[in-house]
């Protein structure tokens, strides 16, 4: 601001006779650009213009290049100072002009936008040159749009510019963005063929295609799969041992292998996402040595971050390894770092699989209490630690998962004051059968004390949406079998996917408790 005011003040005679040339307007301008004083470079351009000096190429060049390189997203900015060089009479703005304007949307995430002008620049007919095919292809990556970068990098070859190795290097991102690690590999043999030398920033890109895939294939794999026993319920999770997940596996490690033998730094951001790859192939011992690899190399800047460490811990959980998931928890915390909601849902998930009722049980309440991170359990935990107390037998496993349950409602995990929930209609359908289960449980013993309370002066029917699939005969099953007494339902004609207990049911059912 102070070097905008000698420029921006009433004018005198001396002013009048001494015009600052256009080198300090522009280093003007781009001081106040870079101070984000975007208003006040709208208004100097146009004093500028007024005392008869104009703008050219190079200033709206150095201002769009503020915004590119700003921290904060300059999008918008960039935009209107595109607009306002093409309408500058005397002035073309060039490649670069356009290419960095690309570079400002890409930064403020609007890919759509960076790509809008890649087209415009190929419609005007200007020459391109592979910093602008490069740039194009950025957009794309950060756009998910890997088939649209594809295409530009036939497009360069077709038109003989040369991709370079960052070129290739945003392909492969693109590739593994859009989760096709087959294409983003290919492009890696491509670079080779040609002996170009591929970076640390190349081979992250497709380790993390590789762990994008990995964890897509496991989540797949890894559904609850509900099986009846003894009128119950239980969730079993399945270690992923299919073909996909380990070729997916073998060839992350073609890939470290591969950094490590050509003299390519393999940083923290390699291990993580290599760790990741583990996580989601159970290979849990593996995922140990990649920790104690880069502890080994903590000299070198490459320590396991939260990330690495919940990885880890993913993978120890798929393997049914408590111990070992419980170590790396507590490691994480004696390296300064402080577990995420991700963290410790990747433990109680491992919890779970090893069925560690009490320890999950513990760590639920350890989420409770206040912290400086606030962190706080989400329907992810809450669905795991009760269906982990759901699988172990006991009153006392009961008793914690309807105490886990009425902690949920208080936080407003789940039915919440907000929903289309009411007094006498509740939605289980997006439930997992365990936690429906508590949930029945849960809406009955309240009914109970809100009529001992007077909360509820009229008694109705009480309608459960479960929709027409196995949840609605299980339900029916917890009602019946688990309640006293028990509580007998009705599914109406024209309604398949709900059972609505009758007035006369629920009065009974309450009469019995008060």
């Amino acid at each position: 601001e102070e070097e905008f005011r000698p420029i921006g003040r009433n004018k005198s005679k001396s002013d009048e006779q001494s015009v600052p040339s256009l080198n300090v307007y522009q280093a003007v301008l781009v001081a106040c650009a870079r101070a984000g004083q975007y208003d006040n470079v709208t208004s100097l351009l146009t004093k500028m213009r007024r005392r008869g000096v104009r703008p050219n190429v190079y200033t709206y060049n150095s201002l769009l290049n503020v915004c590119a390189k700003d921290k904060e997203t300059r999008w918008k900015e960039a935009l209107s100072l595109l607009s306002q060089c093409q309408r500058e009479p005397g002035i073309d703005p060039d490649l670069v002009t356009y290419t960095t304007a690309m570079r400002a949307c890409i930064r403020g995430r609007r890919s759509d936008k960076a790509i809008e002008i890649f087209r415009v620049v190929k419609d005007m007919g200007i020459e391109l040159d592979v910093y602008c095919y490069t740039t194009a292809m950025d957009a794309c990556a950060k756009g998910k749009m890997w088939k649209t970068a594809l295409s530009i990098l036939r497009e360069m070859k077709e038109k003989g510019i040369e991709p370079n190795e960052v070129t290739y290097g945003v392909a492969v991102a693109a590739c593994g963005n859009g989760g096709r690690w087959e294409k983003a590999l290919e492009l890696l043999d491509q670079m080779r063929e040609m002996n170009m030398k591929i970076n640390t920033i190349t081979y992250n890109a497709a380790v993390s295609a590789l762990a994008k895939a990995a964890r897509t294939e496991s989540k797949q794999q890894r559904r609850f799969d509900f099986k009846q026993k003894g009128g119950k319920y239980h969730a079993t999770g399945n270690q992923p041992q299919n073909s996909e997940v380990n070729l997916l596996w073998c060839k992350t490690l073609d890939l470290l292998d591969c950094m490590e033998s050509e003299g390519v730094l393999r940083d923290s951001f390699t291990f993580s996402s290599a760790i990741s790859t583990c996580g989601a192939a159970g290979r849990w011992e593996e995922a140990m040595h990649l920790i104690n690899t880069m502890k080994a190399d903590g000299d070198r800047g490459i320590k396991p971050n939260r990330f690495a460490y919940t990885s880890a811990i993913t993978a120890c959980g798929n393997s049914g390894e408590w111990e070992p998931a419980l170590k790396l928890f507590n490691d994480m915390k004696l390296d300064g770092l402080q577990p995420d909601l991700v963290s410790y849902n990747a433990l109680i998930g491992a919890g779970m699989t090893a069925n560690q009722p009490e320890q999950v049980f513990g760590l639920w309440d350890e989420m409770l209490q206040p912290n400086k991170e606030k962190i706080a359990p989400d329907i992810v935990t809450l669905t795991e630690v009760i269906g982990t107390l759901d699988r172990a037998t006991g009153k006392i496993n009961r008793d914690r998962a309807d105490k886990v349950f009425s902690d949920a409602v208080k936080l407003g995990i789940i039915l919440r004051q907000d929903s289309l929930d009411s007094s006498w209609e509740v939605d289980l359908s997006g439930m997992s059968f365990p936690v429906a289960r508590a949930a029945c449980r849960f809406i009955f013993c309240r009914l109970v004390e809100e009529m001992k309370k007077d909360k509820v002066q009229t008694v109705r029917d009480f309608s459960l949406i479960t929709g027409a699939s196995r949840m609605r005969e299980y339900v029916r099953e917890v009602l019946r079998d688990e309640l006293n007494p028990a509580i007998y339902c009705v599914v109406p004609k024209s309604e398949q996917g709900t059972l609505v207990v009758k007035e006369k049911v629920v009065k009974n059912y309450i009469d019995g408790h008060l």
